[in-house]
């Protein structure tokens, strides 16, 4: 439009300019060596007047095409960051809808022309494990962590996130270490530590981690309490000690609560049995029971091999006061009673257990009393009993 005004300028002033340049009297010479040429001064100046005009247009219209250009490449380069933004929205739609080629061949190919490289490779990096090809995830990784050097943890992070899913166990604690050397506390750092120890079945390491979860509250309270008894119950039931004394060491280790928990009290003591600490086991046992009632408690103490099986039955028969009519109490004593073999007792406890609720395992205990006691018909009877319970349940 400027343009325009200028040219109408020039040619107004032009036309206004001549009748005055027509009235110059008088020759202008350019020599050349030897040579002369004449011009009437009016020629000269019309001819330096036009000079001066095109040398004006000519700048004006440099001017103009240079703003022209920008404009243009302006548009193409517009075009072409809203196309690379669309392809990365398809390519993330792609993703979530499941059509793994597809949006990794839209989230690469947009991610160069795009100021969004860091989420259009992590997302390639989804779409490539998808379709099983984790060497081109880990490349897409890579671009993505240079994209954006700031960007370690977020990388980190999908990176262990998509070991997981793929249960490169081992390559996500390598890297979930790396990651905890950038930020030891970071939460969910912390709590994709515990998901990979858990996978690994590494109970001594959630336990040493414990501290950390709940001072940062990544659990629940309640989740926290489940996750802290199981990581303890798993760690006695894996503990072999043979004499180094490493079932009391974890004990020592446990707070006052949990040593009170039945389901810790069960674990220590079935530990302790099955590293032939009989002794320990029993005292471990009645020291649960003074807290907690628990049915598993009694039938573990009725396992043991004890030194002395009529006085441990003796020292059994004593919680009868407060848990008569205990249906797993009464097969406790039947079963001390075998072991002290008094068939008499035995016969007596076991039938009171089975008048309460009637189970395989009192049949066949109450059978080995009726065999022992030369009673061969009704052992028979009895175990078949037992059996039919088996086969209903």
């Amino acid at each position: 439009m400027k343009l325009r005004w200028y040219v109408i300028a020039g040619l107004f002033i032009g036309l206004l300019s001549v009748p005055f340049i027509r009235n110059i009297k008088g020759s202008t010479y350019i020599l050349f060596d030897k040579t002369a040429i004449e011009f009437q001064n009016y020629f000269a100046v019309t001819l330096l007047v036009l000079s001066a005009l095109t040398l004006w247009f000519g700048w004006i219209l440099i001017r103009y095409l240079l703003r022209t250009s920008n404009k243009t490449l302006g548009w193409f380069g517009g075009r072409k960051s809203l196309k690379a933004r669309q392809q990365t929205i398809d390519g993330m739609i792609a993703l979530s809808e499941g059509h793994w080629k597809t949006a990794e061949v839209l989230l690469t190919k947009s991610a160069s022309a795009n100021n969004t490289k860091l989420i259009n490779y992590l997302g390639a990096a989804r779409a490539s494990q998808q379709q099983g090809d984790i060497k081109q995830r880990d490349n897409y990784l890579k671009l993505a962590a240079n994209s954006e050097p700031d960007a370690q943890m977020a990388v980190g992070l999908t990176k262990v996130e998509l070991q997981i899913a793929s249960q490169e166990y081992e390559n996500a604690l390598a890297s979930l270490n790396h990651l905890k050397s950038i930020n030891a506390n970071h939460p969910f750092v912390l709590k994709l530590l515990y998901k990979v120890h858990h996978k690994l079945n590494d109970w001594k390491a959630i336990i040493e981690l414990l501290p950390k979860l709940k001072k940062h509250g990544i659990f629940t309270d309640e989740a926290f309490a489940n996750i802290e008894l199981k990581a303890w119950q798993q760690r006695f039931q894996r503990a072999e000690t043979k004499g180094d004394n490493k079932v009391f060491d974890l004990w020592t280790q446990l707070s006052r609560t949990l040593k009170r928990d039945p389901n810790i009290a069960y674990s220590y003591s079935r530990a302790l049995i099955n590293d032939g600490q009989t002794d320990n086991a029993e005292q471990a046992i009645k020291q649960g029971l003074k807290h907690h009632w628990d049915d598993r408690l009694i039938l573990l103490f009725a396992e043991i091999n004890h030194a002395n099986s009529s006085k441990a039955l003796s020292s059994v028969e004593q919680w009868l006061k407060t848990q008569d009519g205990n249906q797993e109490l009464l097969y406790a004593l039947g079963r001390l009673s075998l072991k002290a073999k008094l068939w008499g007792k035995a016969t007596n406890y076991l039938e009171q257990s089975i008048a309460i609720k009637p189970s395989a395992k009192a049949y066949n205990a109450l059978a080995q009393s009726y065999e022992h006691s030369g009673h061969p018909i009704q052992a028979q009877d009895t175990y078949q009993k037992g059996l039919k319970i088996l086969a209903r349940d």
